[in-house]
């Protein structure tokens, strides 16, 4: 099938030849073939000095030989085959591999004439393409060696009928081919990479053919290192031997978690034992004070040191710091006979510190393990820890090196001499010489480490010699040159990370530092240390020595394209290279030109200056999509809205959308409108119905596409002039200026609008013809011609030189009156400013003043009244009539001063009419007759007709305008959803997405909108987990489930999901605002209310700065200035794509998800191959079934399972200790039936809030209730376990079933073992796999056994969390109190009613368990007394039934007790803070400090056309509204004091000035005192 891919055809007449009789065994080994016959040691062999050098190197490590011409490569092949031949060790097979299949048959003879291995030839030729298993099983069993092309080896591990695993050692020739999609490279990144147990690999080239360029790609994917002793000048030095950087290594092991809790509880022992014999001995001596202290003291120091050398080094390490500190305890002499039984209690603390550890430590691996063969596992077992094997494996590539040492900086000495004793005591770390260790000498000798360092006498020549150097190191060390400087623990302080930069600097060596990989804390701790080192520097001197970049080496080190910060995100290298997306960029300002990882340092340091300067007290600690943190972005534009049609002098063509609008009251009437764009809007944009809520009405308005309309330039000046005089006069204003302030009063259209229309914001709103059908859309000429005319009289006749101040107060001068001309009267006309009227075609006519530039429409005229008729408006008695009132308020003398008064109907500023807020006046009267409803007044103004200027436009026009800017808004939104949704550009056939579906994705709670993002962000994060989840399990079937957990974790993290959607400018789509139609504003229309932007960014995109970052909580989030800068929650982002991810699932399923996640970034696509692999896989695994051991387990579950294993495999613990368990399927359930409860809740409950929606998944997805899931059906008799403390908790889980309840269910009083539920999870996993991925069949098989699923009804709250919202429900505060011996946890909950104090115990395992159960005791004692948290079904509305003990039938006064006995010393409130809000954040904070219920409010509001005044301090306010607040607070154990405050322009004032009332109140009853 591949021998086509193989270069050279293989001739027909080859003969195969064997490589010897007989048949071999798996098992035998390369000693038991030879016998005795010949000797293999390799100084027998005749070969030069060269190729001895090279078989020597090869024989320590992966090595690349870089061969001149005339060398025998030959000899060293022959003597590595037979070295490797001879060791003791059940990997037999040797794979040689050549390009082609000339040099297979070419390699074959040579190698079968110089040894005595069974050898034999494999190519395409050969029909090997068609060999089974059992084929390839009689190969191995015949043959020792196996030459062969990479094809054909790449197809047999790929199949399964190979595993490297078999092999001991892999010769590559022609290994400069290792490069691109060559089946060398795929064997590499495939298997070699991924294997836990690798063959020692050999490859050969030579020099000629290797690039300089091409040297670190192919170190890093053979994980060898070049080798070239005759030519180093050549090849060599381009090799990467140690590069700079930081080197990341895998967080400690999980199986280390059990050893750390068992160390704590022994910590707590002996640390309660000490303190017996201190309470015993108290009063023996006066010292025995400060001698138990120092005791205690060291005690903890010791248990944390080990602690450390666990964490950090591993179990080896850690026995060997107790068995330090164990010899220096012994050390020590005591006198007394308590400090003698002081010491002993120390002394068998640490004795039994190291049974523990050697426990999990096996005594004779103790002391052997050879890092350079077994250091994988070693590393799994937790022996070894990976930060350690990564320093090994560093100091590993400073062999053969001329006397090379290396300085290591480390935290504490016990981490220095640990690793000394370590080197010491393993043998294959002989090559390493500890010289001394820096901060272990005493305190006397601290002025010698101000001295320069000298190399000791123990200096070794021929081995690595290490220098520990600790942070006691103080700053005028001088520290000679060395070949490295390793900073091994990461610096605590920004002095110690100076320090070590500066040594670095001072010897002029390569600088490495180890992180822990994925680690949040290390990757902020690390930025700020270089952000504060930066600001200690002098800034003219650029330090060279910043962080360099990771390693490139031949054990697994890549460069990526990270920075040298790392974030929380960076994986190891391999994972990086099979997952794109796990890698975290940083911040931009930190990438600049750096698209590489190799990074020039000064480069570097420029840019964390920038940072810092840019920063700096605003910079943001908190990761990226996190709730602490805020960021500064700016808003898409939506393109459909932009035109530049205002340039084309010969007009232009509009597509046009007619709105119309039908209320629900019948006989009003609104006008038609349409919407004039140069582009097309999406179908489902332009075809739209929305709901209009207005004040006792509402009002429907659809949009409909209609045909293109042309209009020529005199048209679109009219259409123009149009929409600037109504948006401007409904919403803005017509004359701008003032002589008052020292600006001249114009005429808006007077002057240069051009400012007003931009091109990204640029369409028209005119009215259409009422005559219109539907479908059409013609436009209102005569309306829009009329407005024109009266522009154009405004021009001429409006009363520009009225001066006219702030405050509605206006100065008038006599020499400045306007005459308006004289005209006949006439009994039925109304003489207006511009034509005259028939009295009774008055109604609702449109005029607008023309001395203000208000647009109103006519009520009526007003019978029996007139100019002369009495002012009744604001200063009334400054006026005698309204004649009076123009005359000395605007200088003007009417004309018609007898003509009737028009009441006009005013226009107002424009509302958000989307959202259905009562904006009806509740108005407070008697408390017992409740909350009464009235209407709110309409306000009407009275003028003399001739100061209005008729319009010739229907009042319907106004009404419809009234309407759009909420119209439009929710349009903007829809156009950009849909522009998303073309970026997007899901092309799967028969898929559609509304962007209504995408709006709801990009809609956050803060915008008050009916719809938000948090349901399909609840329901696009399962599937993200799951998806991902698939593709780990398929993609590396030899990951453990811990690494494939860590691996997926920086897959759906937060951080890396708004690392994508930035890189998609997600951030600017997404609508986190409360639309503020005041502000929104019609092309050519000014704005009344501007908010310049202070951002300091001159773009509408803001960049990704850490400047733009903040933590600060008084930041308001999503309000825009007028660049549309708004502050974004970092986790907003990340929501988003998840609720991008839900919308795309919701409309097209699974490919579609995929689609939006591959285009965001996060490429996981699905290979059906993999999930057939899988099977065969497991398939091909070796299973005899036991009589009946799976039958019955497929009869509950209702499953027949085709591949038998995965079910053994998805019932068997680890503790079995089989080649097997349910960890990694586990894994795989998990993300599954996360992912089908959320989709079923999501379906199921569509009217379901978000919140609530959580709380259902929470319920159902959890461990405990796949543990009860497991016991209802029987499943857990099926757990294959080895393990007695598990069989002890199964047990006593299921004996704490109670009996089974009214509805059948049977709950348990302890919680589940973890097993349990992990086993319901694997059995998922394994299901999913069988069916192949069949979603819907494995909700069949698993939604009766999960039933009866919780529902809403039924759903039950956490005790502690139900107490919680009860409480805030309430208003009152609870305390809490915990303690925890180390054995038993202990916890008490305060609550203050308003007559008793109610007290909930609890004691559990932890701290969590014992508040649910207080939590619970005190919930108990609330229902007891009628308060409680119901939830009405039938209405869907959330009511509270509290019954008060101050208003029990009976009136008893409650008995005082220890509280009101207390209550005598009175308690010390304030200082108040006068601010606003101060005053409620302090009887806040006193509330919750002495549990008094939190006050209530109660407030009235008076309006008036006339401004109230209030005084403030210094400060004067006008406001049209005055709001007096009342307050109430119940007092525990007396009567409730309620007080009034006084009269504010605002409620949150009037409720602090109550506050204050109150407290004075408070004060004067003697209840507390206020702090002065």
């Amino acid at each position: 099938m591949h021998s086509s891919l193989e270069p050279e055809i293989m001739e027909e007449d080859s003969q195969q030849q064997g490589g010897g009789g007989g048949s071999n065994s798996l098992k035998r080994k390369f000693s038991e073939i030879d016998g005795d016959q010949q000797s293999l040691a390799p100084m027998m062999i005749d070969a030069n000095g060269y190729e001895l050098k090279v078989y020597e190197v090869a024989m320590k490590r992966n090595v690349i030989a870089v061969l001149a011409s005339g060398t025998n490569k030959s000899e060293i092949t022959k003597m590595l085959i037979k070295a490797m031949g001879s060791s003791d060790t059940s990997k037999r097979l040797i794979i040689f591999l050549a390009p082609t299949v000339n040099l297979v048959k070419q390699q074959c003879c040579e190698i079968r004439t110089y040894v005595s291995l069974k050898v034999e030839e494999y190519f395409g030729a050969k029909g090997v393409d068609k060999w089974t298993s059992q084929r390839w099983e009689e190969e191995v069993s015949k043959h020792d060696v196996l030459v062969m092309t990479p094809q054909i080896l790449l197809d047999a591990l790929r199949s399964a009928f190979l595993k490297l695993e078999m092999v001991c050692l892999i010769i590559i020739d022609e290994c400069h081919r290792t490069t691109g999609n060559h089946p060398y490279a795929k064997l590499m990144k495939e298997f070699y990479h991924e294997s836990t147990n690798k063959p020692k690999l050999f490859g050969f080239t030579a020099s000629a053919v290797v690039r300089k360029d091409q040297v670190s790609e192919l170190e890093r994917l053979m994980e060898s290192k070049i080798f070239n002793p005759e030519e180093r000048n050549g090849v060599e030095k381009f090799a990467t031997a140690v590069k700079e950087g930081p080197i990341f290594y895998d967080p400690p092991s999980i199986c280390s978690l059990e050893l750390k809790e068992k160390l704590e509880t022994l910590h707590h022992k002996f640390d309660v034992s000490l303190r017996r014999l201190q309470e015993l001995e108290k009063s023996s001596f006066l010292d025995m004070e400060n001698k138990f202290e120092t005791y205690q003291k060291r005690l903890s120091i010791d248990y944390r040191e080990i602690l450390h050398c666990l964490e950090n080094l591993g179990l080896i390490c850690a026995h060997l710091a107790a068995e330090i500190c164990l010899e220096k305890i012994s050390d020590t002499k005591e006198d007394s006979q308590t400090y003698k039984e002081c010491s002993m209690v120390y002394k068998e603390f640490l004795e039994d510190f190291l049974s523990t550890i050697g426990v999990y430590l096996q005594q004779e691996e103790k002391n052997l393990v050879d890092l350079q063969q077994n250091h994988l596992s070693a590393v799994n077992s937790g022996h070894v820890s990976p930060k350690l094997k990564e320093l090994f494996h560093l100091l590993d590539l400073f062999r053969g090196e001329k006397s090379p040492y290396v300085l290591i900086f480390v935290e504490r000495i016990i981490t220095a001499e640990v690793i000394e004793r370590f080197v010491k005591k393993e043998a294959s770390l002989a090559y390493f010489n500890v010289l001394y260790l820096i901060g272990k000498k005493s305190s006397t000798d601290t002025s010698a480490q101000k001295s320069q360092i000298k190399i000791p006498d123990p200096f070794h020549v021929d081995k690595v010699n290490l220098i520990f150097i600790t942070d006691v190191v103080e700053e005028g060390t001088q520290v000679p040159n060395c070949s490295c400087m390793v900073c091994f623990d990461l610096p605590k302080s920004e002095c110690s990370y100076s320090h070590f930069q500066k040594h670095a600097k001072q010897s002029n060596s390569t600088s490495i530092m180890f992180l822990e990989r994925g680690n949040p804390k290390q990757r902020d701790h690390l930025d700020d240390l270089m952000r504060r080192e930066v600001l200690i520097q002098d800034p003219e001197v650029p330090n060279l020595k910043s962080c360099p970049p990771p390693v490139t080496s031949g054990h697994g080190m890549q460069e990526t394209k990270a920075m040298v910060i790392p974030d929380s995100n960076i994986t190891v290298s391999e994972e990086a290279a099979a997952v794109q997306t796990v890698i975290d960029p940083p911040n931009r300002n930190e990438q600049l030109t750096c698209k590489k990882l190799r990074l020039d340092k000064n480069l570097l340091q420029c840019s964390a200056k920038v940072k810092v300067a840019s920063s700096k007290s605003k910079s943001s600690s908190s990761s990226a999509g996190s709730k602490k943190r805020k960021e500064l972005h700016g808003t898409t534009c939506a393109k459909a809205l932009s035109g530049t049609w205002e340039k084309n002098n010969d007009g232009a063509i509009f597509q046009a959308y007619k709105f119309d609008f039908c209320c629900n009251i019948s006989g009003e009437a609104y006008s038609s409108f349409s919407l004039l764009l140069e582009s097309t809007l999406a179908e489902d944009v332009g075809k739209v119905e929305m709901d209009l809520y207005l004040v006792r009405k509402l009002v429907k308005a659809s949009v409909s596409p209609c045909r293109q309309i042309r209009l020529t330039q005199e048209e679109m000046v009219k259409a123009k002039c149009f929409q600037q005089f109504f948006f401007n006069g409904m919403f803005g204003n017509l004359f701008v200026g003032s002589k008052s302030l020292g600006t001249k009063r114009e005429f808006l259209l007077q002057t240069d609008t051009s400012s007003l229309w931009h091109p990204s914001f640029m369409f028209l709103l005119l009215p259409v013809e009422t005559k219109d059908l539907a479908s059409t859309a013609t436009i209102d000429w005569s309306a829009i011609n009329s407005c024109a005319s009266i522009v154009e009289f405004l021009k001429k006749n409006s009363l520009l030189e009225l001066r006219v101040s702030d405050g509605n107060q206006c100065n008038t001068s006599s020499s400045q009156e306007v005459l308006l001309g004289d005209k006949m009267e006439e009994t039925n006309l109304i003489h207006f400013a511009n034509a005259s009227s028939d009295k009774n075609s008055l109604e609702e006519l449109v005029v607008i003043a023309i001395h203000t530039g208000r647009i109103y429409s006519i009520v009526e005229a007003v019978s029996d009244s007139s100019a002369m008729s009495p002012f009744e408006g604001d200063g009334s008695s400054e006026y005698a009539t309204y004649a009076e009132y123009f005359n000395k308020k605007y200088g003007i003398i009417l004309t018609h001063p007898n003509q009737p008064l028009m009441k006009l109907k005013q226009s107002h500023h424009a509302h958000n009419l989307l959202v259905d807020f009562n904006e009806e006046m509740v108005v407070k009267t008697e408390p017992k007759a409740g909350n009464v409803r009235k209407k709110k007044p309409n306000i009407y103004a009275h003028l003399p007709p001739e100061l209005l200027v008729r319009i010739d436009v229907p009042r319907a026009v106004l009404k419809s305008i009234y309407l759009l800017p909420s119209v439009m808004h929710r349009l903007e939104s829809l156009m950009l959803a849909s522009q998303l949704r073309e970026e997007i550009d899901c092309s799967i056939d028969n898929f559609s997405i509304s962007s209504t579906s995408i709006l709801e994705a990009l809609t956050t709670l803060t915008c008050p909108e009916p719809f938000s993002m948090e349901r399909l962000e609840l329901l696009g994060d399962s599937v993200l987990k799951y998806v991902v989840s698939c593709y780990l399990f398929l993609k590396y079937p030899d990951k453990d489930e811990g690494q494939l957990s860590r691996q997926r974790q920086s897959i759906i993290s937060n951080s890396n999901l708004h690392r994508v959607a930035t890189n998609r400018k997600l951030q600017g789509y997404i609508r986190n605002g409360a639309f503020e139609p005041r502000r929104w504003t019609a092309p050519g229309q000014s704005s009344l209310f501007p908010v310049p932007c202070k951002c300091g960014v001159e773009t509408r995109e803001v960049p990704l700065d850490p400047k733009f970052f903040t933590e600060n909580m008084t930041i308001k989030i999503g309000k825009s200035c007028d660049r549309g800068h708004r502050w974004t929650v970092s986790k907003s982002v990340s929501d988003c794509a998840e609720a991008l991810i839900g919308s795309y699932y919701v409309s097209g399923g699974l490919p579609a998800a995929l689609h939006m996640m591959k285009w965001l970034g996060v490429d996981v696509d699905f290979d059906p191959n993999l999930v057939v692999e899988a099977i065969n896989r497991v398939s091909l695994r070796c299973y005899i079934p036991k009589d009946e051991e799976l039958t019955e387990l497929e009869t509950k579950i209702q499953h027949e399972f085709s591949a038998k294993f995965l079910l053994k495999e998805a019932i068997t613990h680890s503790s079995v200790h089989e080649s097997y368990s349910y960890e990694r399927l586990e894994f795989l359930g998990d993300s599954v039936l996360d992912f089908l409860i959320t989709r079923h809740l999501f379906n199921t409950y569509e009217q379901t809030g978000p919140g609530e929606m959580t709380d259902l998944r929470s319920a159902c997805v959890n461990n405990e209730n796949f543990a009860q899931v497991a016991v209802k059906n029987n499943l857990h008799t099926h757990l294959q376990r080895c393990a007695t403390v598990l069989e002890t908790q199964i047990n006593e889980y299921l004996m704490s079933f109670t009996k089974p309840d009214e509805t059948g269910r049977s709950i348990p009083s302890i919680q589940g073992p973890k097993a349990l539920g992990d086993l319901v999870e694997s059995i998922a996993g394994a299901l999913l796999i069988d069916t192949r991925l069949d979603l819907d069949q494995v909700w069949r098989v698993f939604e009766p056994l999960l039933s009866p699923l919780v529902t809403p009804d039924k759903l039950q709250l956490p005790p502690y969390r139900e107490l919680h919202e009860l409480c805030d429900s309430l208003g009152y505060f609870f305390r809490v109190k915990c303690s925890n011996d180390g054995v038993k946890a202990q916890a008490t909950i305060q609550l203050q009613l308003d007559d008793v104090l109610l007290t909930g115990d609890g004691s559990e395992q932890t701290n969590k368990l014992a508040l649910g159960k207080a939590a619970s005791h005190l919930l108990t004692q609330l229902e007891k007394r009628n308060i409680s948290r119901k939830i009405s079904i039938g209405d869907n509305q959330s009511f509270m039934d509290v019954s008060l003990a101050c208003n029990h039938s009976g009136g008893e006064t409650p008995v005082p007790d220890s509280s009101e006995i207390q209550s005598i010393v009175i308690p010390v409130i304030g200082p108040i803070n006068m601010k606003k809000g101060g005053p409620r954040g302090t009887l806040h904070e006193f509330c919750k400090k002495h549990l008094w219920p939190m006050p209530t409010f109660d407030t009235s509001v008076e309006k008036s056309r006339t401004p109230f005044e209030f005084t403030d301090g210094d400060e004067k306010r006008t406001s049209f509204s005055s709001f007096i607040s009342t307050i109430t607070l119940r007092l525990p154990n007396r009567e409730a004091v309620m007080y009034a405050g006084e009269a504010r322009p605002d409620k949150k004032s009037s409720f602090d000035s109550a506050v204050v009332e109150l407290l004075y109140e408070l004060e004067r009853r003697k209840i507390l005192t206020i702090q002065k």
